[in-house]
């Protein structure tokens, strides 16, 4: 945002400067945010191959015979799932793309910006509820694997299996404030600049 900070620092302030038209203003914006909006669409595309390779190469049928039958429906079923949402939310983030990199007026910019951080929240949650669920199944299904679990053993593998999430879910949430989190900052820094811009 170097060049963006020394435009708006010297626009229409300085006689050192040539002057500065808000039209110019909007169009690095426009570039910026075009950038960010193309850079989350690239990222989710990157997630679903890797955790769909992921998927591939370590989820085999023998690893699905090895554990119960409420497991093994998840990882069938879940599995399409999750992999369904992915490929809904890349067609929704390209779209939106589409829509900033043609956006030609401020306001439109500045209605896509908002949309663009709906999509990314929706994501977010999303996935971190289809996670949940994923858990919430695991763990009936360790419960009931078992006929001979004990009290002691049961209460044992509860407590296991919600560290284990807890730290997975953790770092996935991490792991989404600094790439997506960072990304939106940096798109909603832009829309602030466009408000002011439609103001002035």
């Amino acid at each position: 945002m170097e060049e963006l900070d020394l435009l708006k620092k010297h626009w229409n302030n300085s006689q050192q400067f040539p002057k500065v038209s808000t039209e110019d203003i909007h169009k690095m914006i426009h570039k910026k945010s075009s950038s960010i909006v193309m850079w989350i669409f690239i990222i989710s595309i990157i997630e679903f191959l890797v955790l769909n390779c992921f998927s591939y190469f370590f989820i085999t049928e023998d690893s699905k015979e090895s554990v119960g039958p409420l497991y093994r429906f998840m990882i069938t079923n879940l599995d399409w799932l999750s992999l369904g949402v992915s490929v809904v939310f890349i067609y929704l983030f390209y779209c939106n793309f589409r829509k900033i990199s043609v956006a030609d007026s401020t306001r439109t910019l500045m209605k896509t910006i908002l949309n663009t951080k709906k999509t990314v929240n929706y994501y977010i949650y999303t996935n971190i509820t289809v996670f949940i669920i994923a858990f919430i199944i695991m763990l009936i299904d360790i419960l009931t694997i078992d006929d001979k679990l004990t009290l002691s053993s049961a209460l044992i593998s509860i407590g296991v299996v919600i560290i284990i999430c807890g730290i997975f879910l953790g770092l996935l949430w991490i792991y989404y404030k600094l790439i997506y989190g960072f990304l939106i900052k940096k798109l909603m820094k832009n829309y602030k600049e466009l408000e002011k811009i439609d103001y002035e």
